[in-house]
């Protein structure tokens, strides 16, 4: 429905009112909280995913240690080869002291092709044969760069969405809500995008645009919070995120 802020509507706060609550008391709406809980799930799950790809790599960087300095030269055949969805697995097995050693290793890992029925050199320890390595092999893997790239860019976007919930809060208790002009508006999904433009304490003008579940007639008046220090950052009010208490 298309609208304008003139039309009469209940009874609402003036802005002398709203501002003169500065610093409000905040509350999260339920969408936000649901985001923030949602939020701190996956980052936990990231936390564990880490820690655990960090443990392999530091047990991995101790067992190339270990078979770099006290490591022996076998011949491993290779048992088996089981496709996956990136590479595939070879299995292979050795024999050294009377017992049959087993392993494994992906194919991306590895410098040349491997056929069942083949031998392949490898590298273990006498100590404990179960810590072997086909050699050479690859320091690094296109799996070690997918899930770093992986890692990082879910650790940013977390931090993105923290920074993002931080400054709504703060712009729900200190900003400062005034009278903004509408300059356009359009449909954006079932919402619509309105940009709007503000004078600030100062009267420099800013503009800002925000999706909004009402259409704007273009010219008529819309109410702005903004941080008086940045005026930039300004939303409509009220907001979405966070709402005052009494």
């Amino acid at each position: 429905m298309l609208r304008s802020s003139e039309e009469s509507s209940p009874r609402v706060l003036s802005l002398q009112e709203i501002n003169a609550g500065i610093p409000r008391r905040v509350r999260a709406s339920d969408g936000t909280r649901k985001a923030l809980w949602l939020g701190l799930f996956v980052l936990c799950v990231l936390v564990i995913l880490m820690g655990g790809y960090v443990h392999s790599k530091i047990q991995e960087a101790r067992h190339r240690e270990a078979l770099s300095k006290e490591g022996r030269d076998a011949a491993a055949m290779v048992t088996k080869i089981r496709p996956s969805r990136h590479g595939s697995w070879v299995y292979y097995g050795f024999r050294f002291g009377g017992a049959v050693y087993q392993g494994e290793i992906n194919s991306d890992d590895m410098v040349w092709d491997a056929h069942v029925g083949e031998l392949i050199p490898i590298r273990f320890l006498p100590s404990d044969p179960s810590v072997n390595h086909p050699t050479p092999w690859d320091l690094w893997v296109w799996s070690d760069f997918v899930f770093i790239a992986f890692l990082l860019i879910s650790f940013g976007a977390a931090a993105n969405a923290a920074i993002s919930v931080y400054g709504d809060r703060k712009l729900a208790r200190i900003g400062w809500v005034t009278e903004g002009k509408v300059i356009a508006c359009a449909p954006k999904g079932n919402r619509f995008r309105v940009d709007y433009e503000i004078f600030d304490e100062h009267h420099t003008l800013f503009d800002g645009a925000n999706e909004n579940s009402d259409e704007y007639k273009t010219g008529s008046n819309i109410r702005v919070i903004y941080l008086c220090r940045n005026p930039k950052k300004n939303d409509t009010y009220p907001l979405d995120s966070f709402h005052a208490v009494e």
